[in-house]
């Protein structure tokens, strides 16, 4: 009987996975969910990377563009909504559904006209 739950389980997990990486300075970071984390808010997942230090993931992207009259053609094709300029050609971006943050970024990562794109992570600060 525990042999045919774990095997359900893990044929569930297959199904719904998601991404579990991202790229930062074009190398893949694997990430894995963490759910030792008290959850203190369901508009946060958390996940830890591969150095241990646990990020936490909400609907919001940073986006550098190389070109920045493509971003309406990014907004429309991904459903983002511009919310803030943070510099030049650097931009906040919010995803309509939380659980593609990070499938979203890992998409507009591998497009030409994109200098980088990644989840706005939530950090602890860890104090020296």
């Amino acid at each position: 009987m525990k042999h045919i739950f774990l095997i359900i389980l893990l044929i569930i997990q297959v199904c719904f996975a998601n991404d579990n990486y991202y790229y930062q300075n074009n190398n893949k970071v694997l990430l894995e969910p963490s759910i030792s984390i008290a959850r203190d808010s369901s508009s946060i997942d958390y996940y830890t990377n591969e150095k241990g230090i646990v990020l936490g993931v909400t609907d919001t992207l940073i986006v550098k563009f190389k070109y920045e009259r493509n971003l309406n053609n990014y907004l429309n094709e991904f459903n983002l909504t511009l919310i803030k300029r943070l510099g030049n050609g650097l931009y906040l971006l919010k995803v309509e559904n939380k659980n593609l943050t990070i499938d979203i970024s890992n998409k507009l990562t591998q497009k030409v006209d994109i200098k980088y794109a990644h989840p706005n992570f939530i950090k602890n600060i860890i104090k020296r």
